[in-house]
């Protein structure tokens, strides 16, 4: 097993425990569990996206296939890795802080509470899915630690697709849920993922 792959799965299996744990924790943690979930299967899909990218892109890697984007041992091991293994954390912290920032109404699936409010403030003050942009840092900084095109490929545009329509349903549920409030709130904040560029 060569150096990429074992940091993949060294932070990769973490990760994956971590996500399910606040899957399992937070599924149904609306103050109203009697809200039904508005997600349209999107929550199981989701993982199924995440575990089949990773699996088919390490397999076929393993295989062979895919070229290396650092060739140069020097800037893989002192470049490369640093700032990758530096992005997969700050997707972590920026998670968790947004996870923190929404409180009770944070939930795995998308469902919305009579009492919600709407949180305009911290990450959530500068963009709109501020939990998405952690979850996208670290399946990058993931998918880079392969050091391979085709892993870096086969692991994100399966995993943005699935997460950017999840976003448009969730998008239309607040928007039913707070009317001209969240059409306000989509102007003072326009951006989704990335501050000021999307």
């Amino acid at each position: 097993m060569d150096l990429d792959l074992f940091l993949v799965y060294l932070f990769g299996i973490p990760c994956g425990l971590i996500e399910f744990y606040i899957s399992m924790k937070k599924y149904s943690s609306s103050s109203s569990s009697k809200t039904p979930s508005k997600d349209r299967g999107t929550f199981i899909f989701i993982w199924l996206i995440i575990l089949c990218s990773q699996v088919f892109s390490i397999h076929y890697i393993r295989l062979g296939y895919g070229s290396k984007i650092i060739e140069n041992k020097f800037l893989k091991y002192y470049f490369w890795i640093p700032l990758n293994i530096i992005l997969y954390l700050m997707g972590h912290l920026l998670r968790q802080q947004s996870i923190e920032q929404l409180g009770k109404w944070f939930t795995t699936v998308i469902r919305t509470d009579e009492n919600q409010q709407l949180i305009d403030v911290g990450w959530y003050g500068k963009i709109r899915h501020p939990s998405y942009t952690g979850l996208f840092m670290y399946f990058l900084a993931l998918s880079l630690i392969l050091n391979n095109w085709l892993g870096l490929a086969g692991i994100m545009i399966p995993i943005c697709s699935v997460f950017l329509y999840r976003i448009h349903v969730e998008e239309q549920e607040l928007e039913k849920h707070f009317g001209i409030k969240y059409e306000e709130y989509r102007q003072k904040v326009p951006r989704m993922i990335i501050p000021k560029v999307f």
